[in-house]
This record gives structure tokens, C-alpha cells and sequence, in this order.
């Protein structure tokens, strides 16, 4: 799966289950560090030649399960459910996914931490139960998908009302800013330096 940014909040994916090009370094040595990317810039350039901004991987074993977009995680919204999937040796336990969990749990919406195959997701699409995809991370925070590719075709998702993704973000950035109160202990008071 591949995304393909059309503004500062939405992209469009392309699916990428090419067997050829694995996603991270082997197993057990997994860090958050470029090297650990690399693999992915080829693949990400011939998505973008398909007009995608970005990719969203799947396994490496069968190739059908969605795991990470380039250094996102990834949420899938069916019907009022958000999806992520577990962490293993492949996906990152990312401090922002903890906190969406969290924060979504927190704010009675119903969050599966479970495998998401395409085929789920394109189904969902199909019977209009596909409400929203996003990646998030440390520096976007939350990115909204628009549209992903699969096989050749496109699927675009419609802009939907209080999206999950929006409402998560703005909490998120909220704590972040300290313009609301932080109920989780994760901001901390540091004092100046002087010089």
C-alpha cells in the first residue's frame, strides 16, 4: 500500500506487498534508525512515479497483513472500530500509537490491537463500512489517509464527520501545548537553563 500526500493532513497509499523489497532489518535488531528505512526508498520512488506519496507495508511472511506507512503507525476505522496492529519485531510500539490507544479508549471508542488484512480493508471499502485510515508519529503526529492503491486500483475514502484521527490529534497536540489539562502524566516541567 502506497500514500500519496494531498495536503498537510491527507495522503493517499499505495499497498506494496513486493516480496523483493522487505520492509526492516531482520528481526531482533529492530531500531528506530534510518538504516532501518533504507529498503524502503525504491520502492517508496515507484509508488510515487504511480502518483502516492507514501507506502504502507505489509508482512514480510504472507504479505497480506498491513503493518507500518514508511515510519507511521497505522489505524483503520470500520464502522466505530479503530484497528491497529499488534507490534512485533517489524512494527514499532511507538509512544504516539500508546497514546492514541489511550486516548481512544479513554473516550469510549473501541480500539483492536489485532492483524488487519487488505482484504478486510477493501471488503470494509466496498460495503461503505471503511471510515478512516491514518498513520501516526512523533513529528506528524496524526497524518489522514485519503485514498489508498492496491493492484492497480484506487480507493478513495470520504471525508468523514468528527473523524477519529482529527479528534485524536487535536487532543494529543492539546497536552502537548498545555492548553488542556494532561490526565496522563505525560508532560514534564523543565526548568531554564541559564547561560
Amino acid at each position: 500500500m502506497a500514500c500519496s500526500l494531498t495536503s498537510n493532513l491527507f495522503s493517499s497509499c499505495f499497498i506494496s506487498s513486493n516480496k523483493a523489497c522487505p520492509t526492516l532489518i531482520p528481526p531482533g535488531i529492530f531500531a528506530k534508525a534510518a538504516g532501518n528505512y533504507g529498503s524502503q526508498f525504491y520502492p517508496t520512488g515507484l509508488a510515487q512515479k504511480q502518483g502516492y506519496d507514501q507506502i504502507i507495508w505489509t508482512d514480510s511472511k504472507n504479505h497480506k497483513f498491513i503493518e507500518e506507512a514508511g515510519t507511521m503507525n497505522i489505524f483503520v476505522r470500520i464502522d466505530d472500530t479503530l484497528i491497529t496492529a499488534p507490534t512485533t519485531d517489524t512494527i514499532l510500539d511507538g509512544i504516539t500509537r500508546k497514546s492514541i490507544i489511550k486516548i481512544a479508549e479513554d473516550n469510549d471508542i473501541k480500539v483492536e490491537v489485532r492483524p488487519i488484512s487488505i482484504d478486510e480493508v477493501i471488503e470494509a471499502h466496498s460495503n461503505e463500512r471503511l471510515k478512516e485510515i491514518f498513520g501516526s508519529g512523533t513529528a506528524v503526529v496524526v497524518s489522514e489517509i485519503s485514498s489508498f492503491g492496491y493492484k492497480g486500483k484506487n480507493y478513495n475514502l470520504k471525508i468523514t464527520e468528527n473523524s477519529y484521527a482529527t479528534t485524536l490529534k487535536s487532543t494529543i497536540t492539546k497536552i502537548q501545548y498545555n492548553l488542556i489539562q494532561d490526565p496522563y502524566g505525560w508532560r514534564s516541567e523543565v526548568s531554564a537553563i541559564k547561560v
